[in-house]
């Protein structure tokens, strides 16, 4: 047995260092790019020879048996390699062969405002399996940054941006006068009443607007109203374009889980913040609108094999704190004591002799 030590440190260094090289290419790649990078037929290769490296130092090495710490770390690296191939596309393929499991890897589903859904889609095909459940998007919003920003552009294509408030005005120098924005609107309505017309706000909804006045330099006065939602049609005459921007803070989903036409399960969702629900997990990964209204965009994940590398994860940090940090403070404190009582029993026999 001894004979094989050798030889699998040298191929553990070598992987080891195969790793951080791939690592640190794989950081450049992107996110879906190195997805295909870590599951491709050389690495799947990688991973089973890492593993199985680590698997014979734990049959040939007998200190890692002995030593808790140590054997945690070893035991923590291969459960996560196990967590990570099983819930591969590679691996939930063979758990649907082996034990007829059929799981959805990754893929999109959207839904619009008040509807439905339990079809996800992978990828770019036209491949659409369905969750045993499905999800309802009872609403949908986006919140904004206040005020937000009138950004304006000359012909000739000079450039301002003023913030967007009532009271607000920008000198545009002596060619294109002055700009002055008279009022704001969360939810722009217009009263058309005989010849008059009236904007004013109205309760609910969401119609961002401006009312801007433009006074030119001879001293004539314009007036417009510039939208948030709908940038409206240029029209080649005007020597000045304005838009109005809200940059975006975040964008929120309620969800409601359907099964069995019963809701069990409800939570609003935002970037980082999933819902959890049969094996799944769902991102808010965009959104968009049409004709039909408003859409949300969820990116749906399997956690088949995530609570395997969650588990190994712990092991890992577990063994390295006790290896570096638990056991040293452990053995300081026993040989504090020790010396501590190694003194006392010095001064006592200095005491005796003394007598």
């Amino acid at each position: 047995m001894n004979r094989f030590k050798r030889p699998v440190l040298w191929a553990a260094l070598i992987v080891i260092l195969l790793l951080v090289c791939f690592s640190v290419y794989g950081a450049f790649l992107g996110a879906d790019r190195a997805q295909v990078f870590f599951n491709s037929v050389p690495l799947t290769a990688y991973w089973f020879a890492l593993a199985a490296l680590l698997i014979a130092g734990i049959a040939l090495f007998r200190r890692l048996i002995h030593v808790p710490s140590l054997l945690l770390m070893h035991l923590g690296c291969i459960l996560i390699l196990a967590g990570g191939m099983w819930g591969s596309a590679g691996g939930q393929a063979l758990q649907a062969r082996l034990l007829g499991r059929e799981r959805i890897v990754k893929g999109q589903m959207p839904i619009r405002e008040g509807a439905t859904e339990n079809h996800v889609r992978i990828g770019d095909s036209n491949d659409m399996p369905e969750l045993p459940f499905s999800i309802r998007l009872r609403d949908f919003r986006i919140e904004y940054y206040q005020p937000g920003t009138l950004m304006m552009q000359s012909r000739s294509g000079q450039n301002w941006r003023m913030p967007a408030e009532a009271g607000a005005t920008l000198s545009l120098g002596r060619e294109l006068g002055k700009v002055t924005i008279q009022q704001t609107f969360e939810n722009f309505r217009m009263d058309i009443s005989g010849d008059e017309r009236v904007a004013f706000d109205a309760p609910g909804g969401y119609n961002p607007a401006l009312q801007v006045v433009r006074e030119k330099p001879d001293g004539s006065t314009t007036q417009r109203y510039v939208f948030l939602q709908q940038a409206g049609h240029v029209n080649p005459n005007v020597d000045l374009m304005m838009v109005f921007n809200r940059a975006i803070r975040d964008y929120t989903s309620e969800l409601e889980v359907v099964e069995e036409g019963r809701v069990v399960k409800q939570k609003d969702i935002e970037v980082n913040h999933p819902l959890y629900y049969g094996g799944y997990h769902f991102y808010q990964s965009s959104y968009g609108q049409n004709d039909l209204g408003e859409y949300t965009v969820l990116t749906v994940v399997s956690d088949s094999g995530l609570k395997a590398v969650f588990a190994g994860y712990a092991m890992l940090v577990g063994g390295v704190c006790w290896h570096f940090w638990f056991r040293r403070l452990r053995t300081a404190t026993g040989g504090g004591q020790k010396t501590q009582n190694g003194k006392q029993n010095t001064d006592q026999g200095g005491g005796g002799h003394g007598h």
